[in-house]
């Protein structure tokens, strides 16, 4: 029904309204209509090794059908709204058209930002003298997510550094096969460690109180969640896949999403080095700053006001 309403009966509602602009919150629009603004905010059907990690099936075929419509869409749009450089570059190599595009980055909330310094992260202390190490990993439960290079990583460091906890915040009710996959592969991993989802009120709370951040997705248009963490001034550990060194920059250590190795050297580093992890906290809150809601908004109305 959706589908045919955008198809046939939204074009004579929009004529009929006058209306001006057709903006649309996300990439998959049956609705031809002039001027149109497409903000795209999924690149996960365009992320080739990403999609290769799902199975076939009727989630696999929702993608391709959501690739179609989003590759349709974007090519009839006056306009399109990319969150990054890189969601940009990857889904502009599927369309036929030369791009008219605007990369407008998502802001951070200044509840958050007032968290962040008021109450600043501790990152002096001492691994051998801390009662519980607290790594943290904020994600729903998805194959591409890569939460079981996370359990990995964490199952080596625990038999060195017996201190250490692991918190898992995120739905994982959806991939409960997954889910049992890491129970069952990793001795050092339990039920205790999946919070479930929270609200993000709680989400903060806990990230304002855990002492490394985890950030091991292999695609994202943005990132939402590892803003707020550098927003906090969290000691990061970050994928270098899709666009998420393009947000975070030189503000934390990275690992291949597929290493767990790499990665459990790499939390081991900031486990050792407390003066490292306050140079790249410091330099990740700092590149925060850069994710203004304020901005975020000026350039949209720049947008709009250009169209009249």
């Amino acid at each position: 029904f959706q589908i045919i309403w955008q198809w046939i009966l939204l074009p004579f509602y929009l004529k009929k309204n006058k209306i001006d602009i057709l903006y649309t919150t996300d990439s998959t629009s049956f609705c031809k209509f002039t001027p149109s603004i497409i903000f795209n905010q999924d690149i996960l059907s365009f992320d080739k090794k990403s999609f290769e990690q799902i199975s076939f099936s009727i989630e696999k075929i929702r993608l391709y059908l959501i690739r179609f419509v989003q590759i349709r869409a974007m090519n009839n749009a006056s306009k399109i709204i990319f969150l990054s450089k890189f969601s940009k570059n990857i889904i502009s190599k599927n369309l036929k058209k030369k791009l008219s595009y605007n990369i407008i980055y998502h802001g951070i909330e200044d509840n958050i930002k007032k968290i962040g310094n008021k109450n600043l992260i501790d990152c002096s202390w001492k691994y051998s003298l801390k009662k519980k190490i607290r790594l943290i990993y904020v994600s729903p439960l998805f194959h591409y997510k890569n939460h079981l290079t996370v359990a990995k990583a964490y199952s080596r460091l625990k038999k060195r550094y017996n201190n250490l906890d692991l918190k898992f915040v995120g739905n994982y009710s959806n991939n409960m096969k997954l889910y049992n996959d890491i129970l069952n592969s990793n001795n050092s991993i339990n039920k205790s460690h999946f919070l479930g989802e929270m609200t993000h009120k709680n989400v903060i709370k806990l990230l304002s109180r855990s002492d490394i951040f985890i950030f091991a997705s292999s695609s994202e248009t943005f990132g939402i969640s590892l803003v707020e963490a550098m927003a906090l001034g969290m000691p990061i550990v970050c994928s270098n896949k899709s666009s998420l060194p393009e947000i975070l920059q030189n503000g934390g250590l990275y690992f291949n999403p597929k290493n767990d190795l790499q990665l459990s050297n790499q939390i081991e580093i900031f486990i050792k080095d407390k003066s490292l992890r306050k140079r790249k906290s410091e330099k990740a809150k700092n590149i925060s700053l850069r994710y203004s809601w304020d901005d975020n908004v000026k350039q949209f109305c720049n947008l709009i006001n250009n169209f009249s």
